[in-house]
């Protein structure tokens, strides 16, 4: 994925730091996440959610998903890869109070690419520390037509340009 692709609202020069002054309110920022094969869904499951449903095809076809799916950990790491390959790798964030709703909507099954899409919901300065302020975000992973994941959460920390730079 080009890193520059995708990028709404949001005015950067690539090796550049953006601030929280410099994210807009409508920033939105669009990519792809490549299908999963059957087996990085296997090795994900084997190492962190083994569930039947994700190591073993005829167990998973006994369930309601028909056939194996991804781990719901799974897409959420893969989607906020790409978020941070994309948005905060170049961004002067300091973390993230948490994360306030994930749900797993769909099964993510094998090979689906997901068209996602990241939209700043709103912006605030911090009321306790004037060095900065907080982004809230909502993450929408689709595959066809049909939503398979949503996230949102709390808010980005990042400092502001006057203290960074």
């Amino acid at each position: 994925m080009d890193n520059d692709e995708g990028r709404q609202g949001s005015p950067s020069v690539k090796g550049t730091l953006q601030y929280f002054e410099d994210f807009s309110e409508a920033a939105r920022y669009d990519y792809t996440v490549d299908g999963v094969s059957v087996e990085e869904i296997k090795e994900f499951a084997r190492r962190y959610d083994p569930q039947r449903f994700h190591l073993d095809e005829d167990e998973a076809e006994r369930t309601h998903f028909g056939q194996l799916v991804a781990s719901g950990f799974q897409t959420q790491l893969l989607c906020f890869k790409g978020f941070c390959d994309l948005v905060l790798q170049r961004a002067a964030a300091i973390g993230a109070p948490g994360i306030d709703t994930i749900q797993w909507k769909r099964p993510w099954y094998p090979d689906q690419k997901l068209n996602v899409s990241v939209s700043l919901l709103n912006k605030r300065l911090s009321t306790k520390k004037p060095d900065r302020g907080y982004i809230r975000f909502r993450l929408v992973a689709c595959a066809d037509i049909n939503e398979i994941f949503i996230m949102e959460w709390a808010a980005i920390m990042l400092t502001k340009s006057a203290v960074g730079r």
